[in-house]
């Protein structure tokens, strides 16, 4: 082979070893498009540790339904918006007022909502210690009160809080507000005399109950409200449950997956069993959230 014939053979060469490297990277990158983890954030009222147990169930569910994997990130509602904007997660099922600060800010899309034995709303609960004469929401004017992060927790402040304003009651000067960190423990604070009354969600106090965490007859319902068809202990009216929401980024046809297997999830399935759900319902509006939101004037609809 002449000096010039090998070197148009030498450069022949480098060219179908760029092209072979090319394909291997362009093939490596397609497989693992396709195989692309989903992230779901899931907001944690009785910490990340309950949270993880009792969702796992759905995100192995969605993950054989999808045939990729799910991956449950337990995070605060800061943490959550913060990840969201990042672009470092896919779907988020958190509280209506989560769900619409969210998608207030970003592109995205409710793609169901979370059904109870009760429906798919809840509300809020004002907890008092029986016996210590706090009935009505005019009886916790100077009160102290624990909650969740203020406006920010939609069961653990943003329903009660809204009760306060509509009563004349303003939640910033005429009631004195302490965060925690997990709703069970704001119950217990009231019970042993920490503070006068308790933010939490419907159904926490039923289900610490049936966990021998209190006894129903320990605590009082400040403003018991009753709603046909809803069966638990309840202050507040009712709004949308937790919400399933896509990102934009998340691509329409695996979208439509998600909504399929959400709707498709029956009471007895074990990943609903889990949850301690009936399973998911076509989106719930969200106007009433969005008005007491306005009315607070809590971000994004405090302009």
């Amino acid at each position: 082979m002449t000096g010039s014939s090998f070197h148009i053979f030498g450069g022949y060469m480098r060219n179908i070893v760029r092209l072979a490297f090319a394909f291997m990277a362009l093939s490596v990158s397609s497989i693992q498009t396709a195989s692309a983890d989903l992230d779901l954030a899931i907001v944690t009222p009785r910490g990340a540790l309950e949270t993880t147990e009792r969702w796992s169930g759905l995100a192995e569910y969605l993950s054989g339904k999808l045939n990729e994997t799910v991956n449950i990130l337990p995070l605060s509602t800061q943490k959550i918006m913060d990840a969201a904007r990042a672009g470092e997660i896919d779907l988020v099922l958190s509280h209506s007022g989560d769900t619409s600060a969210l998608l207030a800010e970003l592109d995205g899309a409710v793609l169901a909502t979370v059904n109870t034995q009760d429906g798919a709303r809840f509300g809020g609960v004002i907890v008092a210690k029986k016996g210590s004469g706090i009935t009505k929401l005019g009886d916790l004017r100077g009160k102290s009160i624990v909650s969740m992060k203020i406006n920010q927790a939609a069961g653990g402040y943003i329903f009660q809080a809204y009760e306060l304003k509509k009563a004349g009651i303003d939640p910033r000067r005429d009631v004195k507000i302490t965060e925690g960190k997990k709703q069970d423990d704001l119950v217990m604070a009231v019970i042993q005399g920490q503070a006068d009354a308790a933010f939490v969600r419907t159904g926490l106090i039923e289900e610490m109950s049936a966990e021998g965490k209190i006894k129903l007859g320990d605590v009082e319902v400040v403003n018991a409200q009753h709603a046909d068809g809803f069966g638990q202990a309840l202050s507040t009216e009712l709004y949308a449950e937790w919400c399933m929401t896509a990102l934009s980024h998340v691509a329409g046809d695996t979208s439509n997956k998600i909504k399929s297997a959400l709707l498709g999830l029956t009471p007895q399935s074990p990943a609903a069993s889990q949850a301690r759900i009936q399973g998911f319902v076509d989106a719930v509006p969200l106007e009433n959230i969005k008005s007491a939101m306005q009315s607070l004037k809590i971000a994004p609809f405090d302009k």
